[in-house]
């Protein structure tokens, strides 16, 4: 069958084509038009996690992890349980070289330069409790920086494997 539309004869197949971009091009312009207000909703609200690609975004990019592992630091250097492994040790380049060492394994833009766990706490005698006792410290610090859920959750899975290298008493 055909069918004149100003002047041009226009068939039923042509017809189909032409309802079915118009109906793509609009579903595509509801997409969009979504994300855009998912983007200003999450711009008010503030919830740029929604966007973020990384978990090393999502812990807060370099402010983010600055933040908190500065914190875990301090609180872990005066904490009555774990503050002897931290008696003769730079706070100040280890809190730069850990906040590294997470950037790197959370898929952020830095290199990794300091020296392997083992090689860095071999002598320490750090038992499980000092361990864990830090664990819960970063947690704690996670919580209070507003880390979401399965962000700090994430992050506790990549550092968990440490541990064999960290503890020897």
């Amino acid at each position: 069958m055909k069918t004149d539309i100003e002047g041009a004869i226009v068939t039923e197949q042509f017809l189909l084509r032409l309802t079915f971009i118009l109906i793509s091009r609009f579903l595509l312009m509801i997409s969009i038009n979504s994300r855009i207000g998912l983007f200003v909703f999450c711009t008010i609200a503030t919830c740029p996690a929604v966007f973020a690609e990384t978990l090393y975004e999502r812990l807060g990019g370099e402010k983010g992890v600055t933040q908190f592992v500065e914190q875990t630091i301090d609180l872990t250097a005066s904490d009555p349980v774990t503050k002897r492994s931290f008696d003769k040790v730079d706070l100040k380049k280890l809190k730069l070289k850990i906040a590294e060492h997470i950037c790197a394994l959370t898929d952020g833009p830095c290199k990794y330069t300091g020296d392997p766990m083992k090689i860095v706490h071999q002598g320490l005698d750090i038992t499980e409790a000092e361990f864990f006792a830090m664990v819960e410290i970063l947690r704690g610090t996670l919580n209070r920086s507003g880390v979401s859920e399965s962000a700090k959750n994430e992050l506790l899975r990549i550092l968990a494997p440490m541990k064999r290298d960290v503890v020897s008493k």
